[in-house]
């Protein structure tokens, strides 16, 4: 008990007792309670770099584009830079169907009956035709040219082949598979296909061709307007 002593005498109180604190030390604490305590502020965090790391482990690598798509994705780019040059817009979807609908009109077409398979060909339009030769001039004085121009020009011109259209015989539309195709056929049939592509071609000239004065007289006064 607490006391108070002076020379006027000695006093004794009541008093309260002293409270005992006991202080942790904190390499005793518990891994997992030192994580609990840093909790929220680490746990928004933690799962921000979880889904990051989910998401590159989904990351597939970007599969490496064939030379049609790049003269594909160049000649789309080309045509956009020079629209913005020009201030001209670039053809709505309308129109490019009629455009479309204009190109089956008079497009000319052939088929060829091979040993009781129908293979049909049609005319080239100005940009496929250009498409073709920019390829296989890559291959120019070399042995493989005549081969390569053949390819080229047939993959874009056979649309049937033993009757089928020839999307659905080879289940795919990309030029690559029509390559692989012919590359697959035999070479007498592939002679046979670039003939019967040679008297379209014809066909196609002859078509279109001036024929007589009043043709002369009509393509004058066409350009004249």
């Amino acid at each position: 008990m607490p006391s108070f002593e002076s020379p006027l005498g000695k006093k004794s109180f009541p008093g309260q007792p002293l409270k005992e604190f006991t202080i942790p030390d904190e390499s005793e604490v518990a891994p997992v309670q030192r994580a609990r305590a840093h909790a929220p502020h680490m746990g928004q965090a933690a799962q921000t770099n979880y889904n990051i790391d989910s998401q590159y482990q989904n990351l597939q690598p970007i599969p490496a584009m064939s030379i049609e798509e790049e003269m594909e994705m160049e000649k789309e780019l080309r045509a956009a830079r020079q629209a913005k040059v020009s201030g001209k817009e670039r053809l709505n979807d309308g129109a490019k169907r009629r455009i479309e609908i204009l190109l089956n009109m008079v497009r000319t077409t052939r088929e060829a009956n091979i040993l009781g398979q129908v293979f049909r060909l049609q005319s080239l339009t100005g940009q496929e035709m250009r498409d073709a030769i920019m390829l296989a001039a890559e291959y120019d004085n070399t042995v493989q040219s005549p081969f390569e121009i053949r390819k080229q020009l047939l993959a874009r011109s056979l649309t049937h082949v033993a009757g089928t259209e020839i999307e659905q015989f080879i289940g795919d539309r990309s030029l690559q598979s029509k390559f692989e195709l012919l590359d697959n056929l035999d070479e007498s049939l592939l002679n046979r296909l670039f003939d019967e592509y040679s008297l379209l071609v014809a066909e196609a000239k002859s078509k279109f061709a001036i024929k007589n004065e009043e043709d002369v007289k009509e393509v004058i006064e066409d350009l004249k307007k």
